[in-house]
């Protein structure tokens, strides 16, 4: 929690209301879950896909 309160106080949504934090940690989240989504997809079907570049 300790941190938690760091990362607020010393970061740049330090300035921002209330709400603008909760939107900015909840776009942070969504995409860290995207992330970790896609990750995922990667790891369990990453072997039968086949990628191309369109070339």
């Amino acid at each position: 929690m300790v941190v938690i309160n760091d990362i607020f106080k010393y970061s740049a949504i330090s300035e921002l209301s209330h709400g603008f934090k909760g939107l900015a940690i909840t776009i942070f989240a969504c995409i860290v879950c995207i992330l970790f989504t896609m990750l995922y997809w990667i790891l369990a079907y990453g072997d039968s896909v086949r990628i191309s570049f369109g070339y």
